[in-house]
């Protein structure tokens, strides 16, 4: 789905406040909470996870998805 897709990018951005409408916007379409969870949120957080470990990005980064990942 596109909407998991966008969660994912957006969080990757550290766009807490769209990640929260994103997420939202999901539910109202009837996407469960686990899916959002693990097809958009978690995917989000494995590729800043993945970038973190080849040194693309650094801390700040990481605390900043976790922080949209948080509002979603």
């Amino acid at each position: 789905m596109d909407i998991l897709k966008d969660i994912s990018e957006s969080l990757q951005k550290g766009k807490a406040a769209e990640v929260k409408e994103l997420a939202q916007k999901g539910i109202d379409e009837g996407l469960g909470s686990k899916e959002i969870l693990e097809n958009g949120l978690m995917a989000g957080m494995s590729i800043i996870g993945d970038k973190f470990k080849k040194n693309e990005v650094y801390v700040p980064e990481v605390l900043i998805a976790a922080r949209a990942m948080h509002a979603g």
